[in-house]
């Protein structure tokens, strides 16, 4: 088909059939998100029992708006949606469509599977791509497009791009990012439904040459065409780090997954191979998913291995050693110079301990927040060292605001990246907001960061393995 799938992500003109006044309806959310928010393009409620739904003008059908309409959400019963698509392809200016009504092929009933390819056909003659059916649509944060029935929630625009196979758990990603101490921003956001027409693939491509998009979320529970779904990755993962939570690990994981989507969840050693293969970097809870897409989108990717670990506390260093220590080489802790080791001797308090073992730095609760930049600007100007772990739990002395800008001009001078763990709660919210506005990432809890810098590492050493490969 010659259309792209701009169309779903920057339409000028949406239609909601189906659009409703009853709250208990998709019609009705599905509209109120796409008002609620100020989507930049126009709005066409479409249903013949309303005048008007939130202030616009609704209409009897989709033939009856006057204007172009380039996007239609479907969120009508199954039975009516061919009607729809014919009324579509009368109108010659549909680009696209999103079909939220379920109850077609997920069925496994053949009435409804005859249903959906009576509407891949309309479409298909007419040049009109679709998502879905039995799909919750894709959001843009960019021009506030919201084609869901999810709750409202707070759109923070960001680098990282989802996609997900659950339309429920798709969303509880983004809410669970925007609930975070510090917000996490998304660029694009698909559930693909049913895949009758765009799929994963598709929008692997399409986020690869996306300019918002700078890394990839997936949710996964199955691929049918896992030999092109390797090949599609592994083109993409050249330039754009993909990260996927990749379900069905287990024998009954995999019989859900393979129930919910109708996908093949397949052999778990096979996906493991093939998505370490393909340069996909494989997460196993929400938490690392977004832990991982946030540092990838915001901080380069480190040269090589070697960690330091810089902590005020003890704890949470020992934390991170701990995730360093279980990294199967992914991460090992950095060997620092006698020059920087001596640097580190002068400028922090005597009973900081330092390089016992190696790489590791606690600067003790006496460090303050000169001792805090002191030491990262050491550490960070050593050769030997790719990355740091700055940790810390700043004392009623220590002002975790002026801690934030010290260490922020630090690594502004620095092309290596730092994650940082800032315990805890509203102590430290606003020093965690001037970090993550100047791109440094900060987490909850150290095995988190630690996690997503193991994961940055994986990243890191595929494309050095690539480099290698088209050099020989």
């Amino acid at each position: 088909m010659e259309n792209t799938l701009k169309s779903f992500f920057e339409p000028s003109s949406v239609a909601v059939i189906g659009a409703t006044t009853d709250v208990g309806k998709a019609g009705y959310q599905i509209t109120q998100n796409l008002v609620g928010r100020n989507f930049t393009g126009r709005i066409y409620p479409v249903n013949p029992k309303n005048d008007s739904i939130f202030g616009l003008a609704c209409y009897p059908s989709l033939s009856e708006i006057p204007e172009p309409v380039e996007l239609i959400v479907i969120c009508i019963p199954a039975p009516g949606v061919p009607g729809v698509f014919r009324q579509a392809a009368a109108r010659g200016d549909v680009k696209a469509a999103v079909i939220v009504a379920a109850g077609f092929s997920e069925t496994r009933i053949p009435e409804r599977i005859a249903l959906e390819e009576e509407v891949v056909s309309i479409a298909k003659k007419a040049g009109i791509r679709v998502f879905g059916p039995n799909c919750v649509g894709v959001m843009n944060s960019a021009n506030n497009l919201d084609t869901t029935f999810a709750p409202p929630r707070r759109q923070v625009p960001g680098s990282m791009s989802i996609i997900s196979q659950s339309g429920s758990l798709g969303a509880s990603i983004l809410m669970f990012a925007g609930d975070q101490p510090v917000p996490i921003g998304y660029a694009k956001w698909a559930h693909v439904g049913n895949m009758c027409d765009v799929d994963v693939l598709e929008l692997l491509k399409y986020y690869r040459d996306d300019d918002q998009t700078a890394a990839i979320a997936v949710y996964m529970e199955g691929i049918d065409n896992a030999r092109e779904f390797m090949e599609v990755a592994r083109d993409v993962t050249k330039t754009k780090p993909i990260i996927t939570l990749k379900v069905g690990r287990s024998d009954l994981g995999s019989k859900a997954a393979a129930s919910h989507t109708g996908s093949l969840a397949g052999s778990e050693q096979i996906y493991e191979g093939a998505l370490k293969q393909a340069g996909v970097v494989r997460v196993n809870t929400i938490e690392e998913l977004l832990d991982t897409a946030k540092a990838l989108s915001a901080q380069p990717i480190p040269r090589g291995n070697r960690v330091c670990i810089l902590t005020e506390a003890g704890g949470p260093g020992i934390i991170a050693m701990d995730e360093i220590g279980l990294a199967n080489g992914a991460a090992r802790l950095a060997t620092l110079s006698e020059q920087t080791k001596d640097k580190l001797r002068e400028i922090l308090p005597p009973m900081a301990i330092i390089c016992h073992p190696e790489g590791y730095i606690d600067m003790s609760a006496a460090a303050n927040e000169e001792h805090h930049a002191l030491a990262l600007d050491v550490i960070l100007a050593d050769p030997g060292v790719d990355s740091v772990l700055l940790m810390s739990v700043p004392p009623s002395f220590l002002e975790p605001n002026d801690l934030a800008e010290a260490v922020v001009k630090v690594k502004e001078k620095y092309d290596k990246p730092v994650l940082t763990c800032l315990l805890a709660g509203d102590w430290v919210k606003e020093a965690r907001l001037i970090m993550e506005n100047n791109k440094m990432p900060t987490f909850d809890m150290p095995e988190r960061a630690a996690r997503a810098l193991i994961n940055m590492n994986k990243r890191s050493a595929y494309l050095r393995g690539t480099q290698n490969e088209r050099s020989n």
